[in-house]
């Protein structure tokens, strides 16, 4: 296989469509077609069928695209290390995280990395964990830094635990139950989850160790900045990291509760795919993150 025949089969497969994928690439439609074909024999296996709309995916076609996606990106990731060893030139690093850390360690962390590289591009992506998983494995993305995840993950992800940030809940200043002292108030209220997954419903997890039922009105949004502004504006309430609240919220007239129940913190964890050696340029922006010193409401996670 070639670098070449790679990416025009990703591209083929991105368009669904010979014409289009020719245009992406500045090429001819026949060239298209010719390495297509060449890279079907070489692999002894059809990765395209003609449709009504174009072009679709043989089911070796499917499989072959995820691991043609990572050998394009590990391409990438090599020729970025060598050639950083050789002039230290600068790369880039492509992240998710959650808005916590976003909003908190971020800023400072890039300030450090732009010191070390000042001419490394970043992508940071604040995807939800499905999708962001499926990025580290297809190699879009270095790294995700989120909440740690369950055991159900898997062997094909590492997770190295980052910090553990204390959670509280928030409401407005003006909400009138913004004086409430027990978790046995708010079932009745409205929250706002930002975030929101399934996997990772906190609200619902507090409210159970408490031996209570989950708030039935919710308000699922995935985007934070949303979220965070319906419950500056609106009588509701959220789960939100400590840090945060004091950081940037109680500036907008957001006040944490002072509730009898403890809430027990949420750790934060850095997750790669198991084995991939990560670029120079991720492996820096990682060390940057970790330097940084933690605010109140956070503190170093023992592995």
């Amino acid at each position: 296989m070639k670098p070449q025949q790679l990416r025009t089969f990703l591209a083929v497969a991105e368009h669904r469509s010979i014409h289009a994928a020719a245009r992406a690439l500045f090429v001819s439609q026949p060239a298209v077609t010719r390495t297509m074909r060449e890279l079907e024999r070489d692999l002894d296996v059809p990765l395209l069928r003609r449709s009504i709309s174009g072009v679709e995916l043989t089911e070796a076609g499917l499989a072959f695209q995820v691991r043609a996606s990572l050998l394009v990106e590990e391409m990438r990731r090599t020729r970025e290390e060598l050639q950083f060893m050789k002039e230290g030139a600068n790369g880039r690093v492509a992240v998710a995280l959650t808005s916590t850390v976003g909003l908190t360690l971020l800023p400072p962390a890039l300030e450090s990395f732009q010191r070390q590289m000042p001419r490394a591009r970043v992508s940071i992506n604040e995807d939800p964990v499905p999708l962001a998983l499926r990025k580290l494995q297809d190699g879009t993305l270095d790294f995700m830094v989120v909440n740690t995840l369950s055991g159900s993950l898997g062997t094909a992800f590492h997770q190295q635990p980052l910090f553990d940030m204390s959670l509280m809940v928030a409401a407005r200043r003006q909400h009138p139950c913004a004086a409430a002292r027990s978790i046995r108030e708010l079932n009745e209220h409205l929250w706002v989850a930002p975030g929101y997954a399934p996997d990772q419903d906190f609200v619902a997890q507090l409210f159970a160790s408490h031996g209570q039922p989950a708030p039935a009105r919710m308000l699922e949004c995935e985007s934070f900045a949303i979220a965070i502004h319906l419950l500056t504006r609106m009588n509701a309430f959220a789960l939100l990291s400590a840090a945060l609240i004091e950081q940037e919220l109680t500036p907008r007239g957001v006040v944490a509760l002072s509730l009898r129940e403890p809430i027990p913190p949420a750790r934060i964890s850095i997750v790669t795919l198991r084995n991939a050696r990560l670029t120079p340029t991720a492996q820096c922006l990682i060390a940057c993150l970790q330097a940084q010193p933690l605010p109140a409401g956070m503190r170093r996670a023992e592995a």
